[in-house]
């Protein structure tokens, strides 16, 4: 019989080394962008575990925000247009569109950090949410990291509003007790912000995908993030 030293005296890396997936990420930051309702949670876990690296969603860090009732330096009021307006799906939708805008302005210097510190500490990661806003790539924590291809990005976008709307019914989150015309007002709002999302990233020479097909879809991120295509 071989004589084989203890598992816990083998050093941590060859351990987390046999658990990761054979597919190796080449970044360390992979964000997904996109309108709420496109699916980008979904195929941020498969992306997870494609790489065998972990997923983060913006909307834990927006949801703590939220409810710690925090002090941001600036526009904190803007984090809580969606909570405490009265009639809030009954706003015009590009009011709500500007709102949604609004939050990701807010949330992008805590994105900002999460993303630089992932890259520092070598920690692979997929961030996903309706607050990653294309304009972080000219923020200077971003931009430097992603000029050697370290943080990457790829925005989703649903051409069609009643696919967003059925998506959103769907899924439930957040829609009970909502008219069909207030459901209806929340599905223009987010196709508003998403046609917005698509074209800010093609201002910053980021890719946009559409989301469906569904069954291609892991395969065209990895192709359009890839180091070839930037």
């Amino acid at each position: 019989m071989k004589n084989s030293k203890p598992l816990k005296d083998k050093p941590i890396e060859a351990i987390v080394q046999k658990t990761m997936s054979s597919h190796q990420a080449d970044w360390r930051v992979l964000l997904i962008g996109g309108a709420s309702g496109v699916g980008k949670t979904l195929v941020a876990s498969q992306l997870g575990q494609h790489f065998g690296v972990s997923w983060f969603e913006v909307d834990d860090l927006r949801l703590a925000f939220q409810h710690s009732r925090i002090a941001l330096p600036e526009r904190t009021e803007a984090l809580y247009f969606f909570l405490e307006t009265p009639g809030i799906w009954t706003q015009p939708p590009e009011s709500l569109r500007d709102g949604l805008i609004a939050v990701g302005e807010v949330m992008s210097p805590a994105i900002e950090i999460v993303v630089a510190n992932h890259v520092d500490t070598i920690a692979p990661v997929v961030i996903e949410g309706d607050g990653v806003l294309p304009s972080l790539f000219a923020a200077p924590l971003v931009r430097d990291r992603a000029k050697n291809g370290l943080v990457r990005a790829v925005f989703l976008v649903e051409p069609e509003e009643d696919v967003l709307l059925a998506n959103m019914v769907a899924r439930g989150r957040g829609t009970a007790g909502q008219s069909e015309a207030e459901l209806r007002t929340e599905a223009r709002a987010k196709w508003l912000y998403g046609q917005w999302l698509a074209r800010e990233a093609h201002r910053y020479g980021l890719p946009v995908l559409h989301a469906r097909p569904w069954s291609t879809l892991i395969e065209r991120i990895i192709t359009a993030t890839s180091v070839s295509k930037l």
